[in-house]
């Protein structure tokens, strides 16, 4: 990614968005979107049996990116990332990651853990950019300082999705209990609030997201930080994990008029 202007930014759309209207996003105040292609953890299915003779096919367990009109890339001024949702409840996803040829096209990689140990197995070790949990559930499990501190020590994001919270008093409930979760034991380190929407009335202009922040135990830089500053940072951590670290080496020369100068 080029050096870009990221600003107001609306990191959770659902694939299934109708894309005639991704364009007025930017009415809402938004300068960067991204689409979100969601992963249902896999059910175990009986394999069927081969026959003889039979190529094997090999299939790759994460869907590609949506692919995004051409008119809307020429014509709309938003900055469009692509990103993916993988649930998953133990270390076996691993496998399914590092074997997808998909998952090196998206921008972000969220997970869903499932379970206490793919919890941790998210905060200590899995090479993703955001931890996120289904407003319409309870998480199953009891979120611990330490986690919580590992996973924002490795650059790791939360997210609080409000779309659901809009149409449904346990979705509504469950956010606001897990924002105030991440308030006690983690100050709200690099929260970021998003949609999740799957259609624009679903969507709330910048102000009302912020506005929404109070509600969820932030404060007004908290709260602007959600939809600006934590989002450009998730963005640029996403960068660095998809390219690698750069380092910037310094020398000191000295040029013909053994003059020293910094190179």
């Amino acid at each position: 990614m080029e050096n870009r202007n990221w600003g107001f930014c609306e990191l959770s759309i659902d694939r299934n968005f109708p894309t005639g209207d991704l364009k007025k996003l930017g009415d809402l105040g938004y300068h960067t979107i991204t689409i979100n292609s969601y992963v249902e953890e896999a059910t175990d299915e009986p394999k069927k049996k081969k026959k003889k003779g039979d190529l094997k096919e090999k299939k790759d367990a994460m869907p590609a990116p949506l692919e995004i009109p051409q008119e809307l890339s020429r014509t709309s001024k938003l900055n469009i990332l692509q990103r993916i949702t993988i649930e998953f409840s133990d270390s076996s996803i691993a496998h399914k990651m590092n074997q997808s040829e998909n998952l090196k096209k998206f921008d972000i990689i969220a997970v869903v853990p499932k379970t206490l140990q793919a919890f941790q197995y998210a905060c200590g070790t899995m090479d993703v950019d955001v931890i996120t949990f289904d407003p319409q559930t309870r998480i199953p499990f009891k979120i611990s300082r330490k986690l919580y501190r590992q996973a924002v020590e490795r650059g790791l994001f939360f997210e609080l999705m409000y779309a659901q919270a809009i149409r449904d008093s346990t979705a509504r409930k469950n956010i606001i209990s897990t924002a105030h979760t991440y308030h006690a034991i983690g100050k709200s380190k690099n929260i970021f609030i998003s949609s999740g929407a799957e259609n624009l009335s679903q969507v709330r202009n910048v102000h009302d997201v912020i506005n929404l922040g109070f509600l969820l135990g932030l404060n007004s830089n908290e709260s602007l930080n959600t939809v600006k500053n934590n989002a450009r940072r998730l963005i640029l951590k996403s960068e660095g994990r998809r390219y690698g670290k750069h380092y910037m080496k310094v020398e000191t020369v000295q040029n013909n008029d053994n003059k020293t100068i910094d190179k």
